[in-house]
This record gives structure tokens, sequence and C-alpha cells, in this order.
């Protein structure tokens, strides 16, 4: 008996002392797993960093005359499909302009990007014509979503690191995102590579649901450097859907670098929304008020990406200011292309008597306000283009202008609402909104992508103004790659 009692004692104590070890380790856990996104901004220089104005035209990338702005929206690897069949379609497509032979792609000289899309978009920028040869066997034909759950539920590593209230599931993705796709790469080393497209992705600030955007104009606002902070973290950020992923916070060193705020931020603009977006703005002025910034998926204020197009031109006050801002001169032909993954909503699901689950109620809460959002956006976009050509046909001939006398404007729609087989578009709208698609999946979407494009009317009167050279141009591209 006496050994037994002994060896209960013995028991007890080894458990008591692994019972204080466990609890240091998550108290150590909760205080130094506490990542730092982004860095400080020594000093503020309206010229530095990650804009536009720092990645001129070039004679064999983009131009300024034919000026293209796409958007890739929010929607898992379905949206992240959908926008490389566009991209291979416009790798596809030869043109001759300026009196040189390219391709569609070539033009491309800014992409709007969210959730899903950002992959597409940051795999584009940092890669170029590598896209079209690993794209699909490193991202689209892969199981993310296996591998996050792996990372989350099977790493006891992670489980203590999950413990900290400063670190979240959306934090391991992004880990996941720069072991597998980024390899570490900053904004830096986009604007290292001195070539277009510029990317400008969305993330939707939690306390306001308005737009948060990674390039160095917002990051002045908070004093940050963004050419220090890796693509994986921006991409993270704007795919973390509530629920699945954790927000991303970022530091707010506003107050630090001697950022001047320009006039279109204190002075009173003239329309609604100029004055919300610089109210949504000015608030991040204040780092006391607002010393951290949390970041989620930025579908929830932008799924399509077109938004930040309205708001920064009427932030600007006019198309001629907002592409003044850019750097831009000589625009002859001003291309937005929307390429969209949203579906329309399942009222199937809502056909049985049962209560609805949690997954489902959780789904509509977000599915449904993100789809009636964007289908406003897409009517106010369509109001806007038509504006701004009557604007371009008005215009004064003896003022300067960063438009040419003929420039003209095009707005491109390859977006799923745009199939027009019945069948084939309740096929695609069927494919979940996840980080897992099938190989058939694939397939669909990335035709589903080229034929958006191509049948577009918009796309075949751009093809038709640019002249019959892009028809008869030689066969120097193949796969979407130049030769």
């Amino acid at each position: 008996m006496k050994t037994v009692h002994t060896l209960a004692i013995m028991l007890a104590r080894a458990l008591r002392a692994w019972i204080v070890i466990g609890c240091a380790m998550l108290l150590l856990g909760c205080e130094y797993v506490r990542p730092t996104m982004n860095a400080p901004l020594a000093h503020w220089d309206p010229t530095y960093g990650y804009r536009s104005t720092n990645l001129p035209p070039s004679k064999t990338g983009s131009s300024d005359g034919l000026f293209i702005i796409a958007s890739f929206s929010g929607g898992g690897a379905r949206a992240s499909a959908l926008s490389y069949g566009v991209l291979q379609e416009l790798a596809r497509t030869p043109i001759v302009w300026e009196g040189r032979q390219k391709r569609l792609v070539d033009e491309l000289n800014i992409i709007n990007a969210v959730s899903g899309g950002s992959f597409t978009a940051v795999y584009y920028a940092l890669y170029g014509d590598r896209i079209f040869r690993d794209f699909e066997t490193r991202f689209l034909r892969k199981n993310w979503e296996s591998e996050l759950r792996s990372r989350i539920f099977r790493s006891p590593s992670n489980w203590l690191r999950l413990w900290s209230p400063y670190f979240g599931r959306a934090h391991i993705f992004a880990e996941l995102l720069d072991e597998a796709l980024f390899d570490g790469h900053t904004f830096g080393d986009l604007l290292a590579r001195h070539q277009r497209p510029i990317i400008n992705l969305h993330a939707s600030d939690m306390a306001s649901l308005s737009r948060f955007e990674f390039n160095q104009r917002q990051f002045n606002i908070i004093c940050s450097d963004l050419s220090r902070l890796p693509l994986s973290v921006a991409a993270a950020s704007t795919s973390a859907l509530p629920l699945l992923l954790s927000p991303i916070s970022m530091t707010n060193y506003a107050g630090q670098c001697g950022f001047q705020p320009p006039a279109r931020l204190v002075e009173e603009r003239p329309t609604a929304w100029g004055r919300q977006r610089a109210r949504e703005l000015r608030s991040y002025l204040d780092a006391k008020q607002r010393p951290y910034i949390h970041l989620l998926d930025g579908g929830l204020s932008d799924n399509i990406g077109m938004r930040s197009v309205l708001e920064t031109t009427a932030l600007f006050g006019d198309l001629e200011s907002t592409f003044q801002m850019l750097g831009a001169k000589n625009i002859r032909k001003l291309v937005y292309l929307m390429v969209s993954a949203e579906t329309a909503p399942d009222i199937t699901q809502y056909q049985l008597n049962d209560i609805p689950g949690l997954m489902r109620v959780s789904r509509a809460l977000i599915d449904i306000p993100i789809n009636r959002y964007s289908t406003d956006t897409l009517q106010l976009m369509n109001h806007a283009i038509q504006q701004w050509r009557l604007q371009l046909r008005q215009r004064p001939d003896n003022l300067p202008s960063i438009f040419t006398p003929d420039a003209d404007i095009y707005f491109i729609n390859a977006s799923l609402t745009e199939v027009i087989d019945p069948e084939e578009q309740a096929r695609l709208m069927n494919i979940a909104t996840n980080l897992a698609l099938t190989n058939e999946e694939v397939d669909h979407l990335l035709q589903a992508g080229s034929r958006l494009l191509r049948d577009s009317q918009e796309f075949q009167r751009l093809l038709r103004d640019l002249g019959d050279d892009a028809a008869t141009a030689p066969e120097t591209f193949r796969n979407g790659e130049r030769h």
C-alpha cells in the first residue's frame, strides 16, 4: 500500500508540474506570439514606394495610350480560376499598338483584386509570364483547404500559437501562402521588377467595413512602409472571411513620419461619396484613437473590385484628376475590365421546413448583402461610364488633358452572370466558394473566363477599334507567352 501511495503522490506531483508547465507555455504564447505585420515608415516622401508613378510605361510593356484597369472579384478559388482564364485569353490576343506587336495582356496597367482574385493578381504581378506555366499546378489544382486544416488542427506548435489573442488562423494561412506560393516576396520586390501591372489589393476595415487598400498612398496615412510588407500578408488579409479565418491587424503609426494630409482629405468634397471616403481615410490620422486596424475579407466592402474606381474618382473630383494622380499621359483608350465570379442566391436550399443551421445562416448573412451591394456597384459603374464618355466629348479643345481628343472608354463585363447558357451558368455558379476545386471545375472555369471575354460586345468593339492589325499579326504567341 505504501508503494502505491508513494506512486500516487509522484503521479500527482508530475501532473501538477505538467499543468504548471502547460500554463506557463500558454502564458508565454499569449505574451510573445504577437506578430507585427507592417513596418513603420521612417520618413514620409510623397514620391516613395509602390505606386503607379514609380512604374512608368514602357515600349515593350504597358503604355499609357491603351490603359487597361482590371478588377478580379472575390469568390475563393473559383474567382482565382475565372480571372486566370481571362488572363490566358488576354495573352492569346495579339494586337499592334503604337507600331509594335504585343499581346493585349501586355497593356494591363492596374489590377484591383479582392479575396480569391488576389491570388491570381499577385502571382501575375510577381512572376509575369511564369503564371502561364505553373499557376495551375501551384495553386488552382491544389487542395488548399486540406493543407490549411492540417496546419491548424494537426500541428501542436500551432495549437500553442493559436492560444495567443494576437495570433489567428489567417496568420497561419499567410505563412502557408508565403511558403507555397509567394516565396517570401514583398511589395518592394514588385517595385523592383519595374514592370506593370500594379496591383491594388483590397481588404475591409472591421471598424467601418470601408475599403483598406494595399498601396503606398493608403500606407502613408498610417506612416507604414508597404515595401516591407509580405505579399502573403496582404493576400491573406483580403481573404479573411469571418468565421473561417481570423482578422489580420495592422499597426497604425500615424503621426510618426511627418506625413502631411493632402487637401482632398481635409477639404470638404463636392460629392457624398467623396466626403464619405475622405472621412474614412481621415480616421486613420489619429493613432491614439485607432492604434490598430483589423482587416477582414475585402469582399465585405467591395467584392467586385470596382467600388474603388468610383470612390477614388469621387475623392479626387473627376476622371482627369484621378489619372493625373496616377501619372498617366495621352490616354487614347481607357478600358475597364471586370471579372466577377459572384453567384446568384440558391433558393432551393430553403424549400424544407427545418430551421436553417448555423453555416447556412452565416453564409446568407455574408453572401446576400455582398451580392446586393455588388449589383448596386455594377449599376453605378455603368452610369459613371456614360457620364465619363459624355465629359470626354464635351471637353474644351483649348484645355490641356490627360486624354487625347479622340479618347474613348470601354467597359468589359466578364462575369458569371453574363453566361448565356442557363445550364452552364448553373453549373458554374454551383461551384463552391472555397479553396479546393476539382480538375473538372478548374477546366470549366478556365473555359468560361476565356469565352466570356471573347463574347463580350465591348471586347469585340475594342479589338475593332484597335484596328485590323490585331487580326493579321504574325503568330508570335503560343500558350499565352511571348516567343
